[in-house]
């Protein structure tokens, strides 16, 4: 039974707190599905965008489109996320043909790829630092700099390096010392000496180079760090790096020798190509030896305005020094692509070699290179003045 003085409660006699909860529930549920509709819009509009934007590079000649802040914004985050497969390879390309519209592309795209609180996976980082690369511009340099100096992962570290080689300048010389200095990954470390290799090669200011990369090597701190300066010597030349590389080639631990071998078949000029070969000459370490060879080698394919005696002189002088067949074959391919008189007669020296593999190979080149002459000078080789000292000597005949 039920006392009398017992009601229940409907709806209507809810309390006030209730009624209050109640509201406070249903608008924070309003609140969530008005967000979502909205984040739901906004992802939507967002994807409508990005496929027009990729529907400009259908046509692979596109170059120089057009893009703004925004635009840039989206497909930055597209590129970075997991969920895109198919479109990545597009998004990339439209990076890479961008131009800026009213922002500065190179800065945005650098800035978002350097910065690892974006958080993306090594490789799409990797990617971004290609694009950046493809499009060489110097105003991605600070970011991609201080990514080197701090990544987490070698490999990005090394792509961010890989993208500054062709841009780098003298100013950046003294971060990139740095990084040789400090960094503890050993592929980091040639990254920035191939950058500041490169660099050296475009400088108008070796002099101060020179004095970066002596200070810089009188603090080394690890070996591995000292090998690299005395390599870089050579990129940068100059007295100073003559007697360092002189002293290293005098040590006895192989690895400075090695280094000192690096330095002069990268030297910023011919004057060290004598020392290079004396140094082949006398030294009795077989592996050393051999990697002066090569170094040689590599030295002689740089492409750089030679005299052309002097360019004889030095290949004449290193096929004399050739002794395996595999040092013999490194002359022979060298000089296949040439046409003048004087390779012809270099390559020639090695039909008579005692190994049959050597002058068979030698006897191709000529081949070769004879094929090679005719497309290239089907006149024989007649110059202005030949062919108008033979019109001169046509028309004497008939006079007589």
């Amino acid at each position: 039974m039920i006392s009398g003085s017992t009601k229940l409660k409907g709806p209507a006699g809810m309390s006030s707190a209730v009624k209050m909860t109640i509201t406070a529930v249903l608008l924070i549920a309003v609140i969530f599905i008005g967000i979502f509709v909205f984040a739901k819009s906004s992802e939507n509009k967002r994807t409508e965008r990005l496929n027009l934007l990729l529907a400009q590079v259908e046509d692979s000649t596109a170059k120089a489109i057009p893009t703004n802040e925004d635009d840039a914004a989206i497909l930055l985050r597209a590129g970075a996320s997991l969920t895109t497969k198919d479109n990545r390879e597009a998004i990339y390309q439209r990076l890479l043909v961008a131009k800026g519209d009213g922002t500065n592309l190179d800065v945005q795209i650098a800035k978002f790829a350097s910065d690892e609180n974006n958080e993306m996976t090594p490789d799409i980082r990797i990617k971004f630092f290609q694009v950046i690369q493809g499009r060489r511009s110097s105003d991605a340099l600070e970011h991609l700099i201080n990514h080197a100096r701090s990544a987490r992962f070698p490999e990005t570290a090394t792509a961010a390096l890989k993208a500054t080689e062709k841009i780098a300048t003298d100013r950046d010389a003294p971060a990139l010392l740095k990084i040789i200095q400090f960094t503890n990954h050993e592929e980091v470390r040639q990254s920035a000496k191939h950058t500041i290799s490169s660099l050296a090669s475009r400088s108008k200011k070796r002099d101060a180079l020179a004095v970066a990369l002596r200070n810089a090597y009188d603090t080394a701190t690890t070996d591995n760090s000292k090998f690299v300066f005395i390599e870089l010597f050579g990129s940068a030349g100059g007295d100073d790096a003559v007697s360092i590389v002189a002293e290293a080639l005098k040590s006895k631990e192989p690895k400075i020798r090695l280094a000192g071998i690096a330095a002069l078949g990268s030297w910023a000029d011919d004057t060290e190509f004598e020392t290079l070969l004396d140094y082949m000459a006398d030294e009795d370490n077989d592996t050393l030896r051999r990697r002066a060879f090569d170094s040689s080698f590599q030295f002689l394919m740089i492409d750089r305005k030679r005299d052309e005696i002097d360019l004889e002189d030095m290949w004449k002088s290193l096929a004399h020094e050739a002794q395996t067949r595999e040092e013999k074959g490194q002359i022979v391919t060298g000089l296949a692509k040439l046409i003048d008189d004087w390779a012809f007669a270099v390559v020639e020296f090695f039909l008579e070699d005692e190994d049959d593999k050597v002058s068979y190979r030698a006897e191709k080149a000529l081949e070769n290179m004879e094929d090679r002459r005719q497309r290239l000078n089907p006149d024989g080789g007649k110059n202005d003045e030949d062919e108008e000292s033979e019109k001169n000597e046509d028309e004497d005949g008939e006079g007589e």
